[in-house]
């Protein structure tokens, strides 16, 4: 990637300048268009393009009608608003709006995991199970629904580890509403990185996700209420996953990498601030924004619940740096840093890969001519992610 140009910002005080009206089927898709971030390929126009477009505009349409955030009452939306004022002072006194490390609690050792054999899809796995020990800190804002949620106490994870000598270890992270074996088995095409790159692979189930829903979905109570729980499940999950990485390596692996897509990118993209002792990390398609794509979403009146909350935008930003990638420094080496991102991509705004870019100071990434859900099948994106990990795993 050459481009020197800077990213254009999006103002969050003024609505995007529109040409068409919202109403016209694929007007949000043009619209956007016009306004594409600098240093960014355009999308090829073709009837492939706008096919993809339109699956991921259905996508999107579905996982707002998923969230349930239309049928909110003004009260539900009242004690959100106050839920995340009460925690936007608690960060602010505790001064990790400037220092948002150490919000991230250090985790005690893993010591004790259950294992079971399973099998999806034909490929048979380990479940590993562990108690995840995580507990919001007495006065945050949300601890006591947090704790509430039975199910999420037990940390999931889909492993797949070969017999013999010890083999590096690659973490998958998966996306939103993901968190079962077969979709995350498909979406990182783990049997090929198990059995013909060689790899050992873990796959890192997120809270509120799989085994761990709290609805009737994967992901259900993410984004609500408010934006406190999408704050517990990021600290939790960075929890977690340290834990797991201490317990790999007092278990003798000398190389670990992390890949992670959607949600799970931002997850990875988290994790490269507080380890830098990883071989690598892949953020693909990742959405490291999260606020600012639920107001891009909200603007079409998919997730219009948060428009309604009456806290100023960048209060609920200023709220979730404690959770942002890219208020921290990342510990990878730039060598060890790659990302992947669809220029078709209706969830994933450009933008928000091409922010990351920047933060991580430019470092390798392919735009493929997708949507965000082709990545998985793109061959550029596989020759790609292949190449990241040979050349961190030599």
């Amino acid at each position: 990637m050459k481009a020197q140009s800077k990213l254009k910002q999006f103002s969050d005080k003024e609505p995007l300048p529109r040409v068409l009206p919202s109403w016209l089927p694929g007007a949000a898709a043009i619209n956007e268009a016009i306004e594409w971030p600098e240093g960014a390929p355009r999308p090829k126009m073709s009837l492939r393009s706008a096919l993809l477009v339109g699956a991921d505009e259905a996508l999107t349409i579905g996982l707002g009608l998923a969230s349930r955030m239309r049928f909110s009452t003004p009260g539900f939306r009242q004690r959100s608003a106050q839920e995340m004022e009460d925690a936007l002072e608690y960060f602010q006194a505790s001064g990790w709006l400037d220092d948002p490390k150490g919000y991230h609690q250090k985790p005690p050792a893993l010591e004790n995991a259950a294992w079971k054999k399973s099998s999806s899809g034909g490929t048979d796995f380990e479940h590993m199970t562990f108690e995840s020990g995580y507990v919001p800190r007495m006065g945050e804002a949300g601890r006591a629904r947090w704790l509430g949620y039975e199910n999420n106490h037990t940390s999931h994870c889909w492993v797949l580890r070969h017999n013999g000598p010890p083999r590096p270890w690659m973490i998958h992270i998966h996306g939103y509403r993901m968190g079962t074996p077969y979709l995350d088995f498909k979406a990182f095409n783990s049997q090929y990185i198990h059995e013909t790159k060689g790899f050992n692979i873990l796959h890192y189930v997120i809270p509120l996700h799989g085994p761990r829903k709290i609805g009737p979905t994967s992901g259900d109570g993410l984004l609500s209420p408010g934006y406190v729980n999408a704050i517990h499940a990021e600290a939790q999950a960075m929890f977690e996953l340290r834990r797991i990485l201490g317990w790999l390596r007092r278990d003798g692996a000398e190389q670990i990498g992390v890949h992670g897509i959607s949600l799970g990118g931002f997850t990875t993209a988290l994790l490269a601030t507080l380890e830098g002792d990883l071989s690598c990390v892949i953020a693909g398609i990742p959405a490291v924004d999260l606020v600012k794509a639920a107001r891009r979403l909200g603007r079409r009146n998919l997730l219009y619940f948060f428009d309604n909350l009456n806290m100023p935008w960048d209060e609920i930003e200023k709220m979730a740096r404690v959770i942002s990638p890219t208020a921290m420094k990342v510990k990878v080496p730039k060598k060890r840093r790659f990302i992947y991102a669809g220029v078709l991509d209706r969830l994933v705004h450009p933008a928000e890969p091409l922010g990351l870019w920047e933060h991580w100071d430019r470092p390798a990434i392919e735009w493929y001519q997708g949507n965000h859900m082709t990545f998985a099948t793109d061959k550029n994106v596989r020759k790609f992610i292949d190449s990241a990990l040979d050349a961190s795993f030599a």
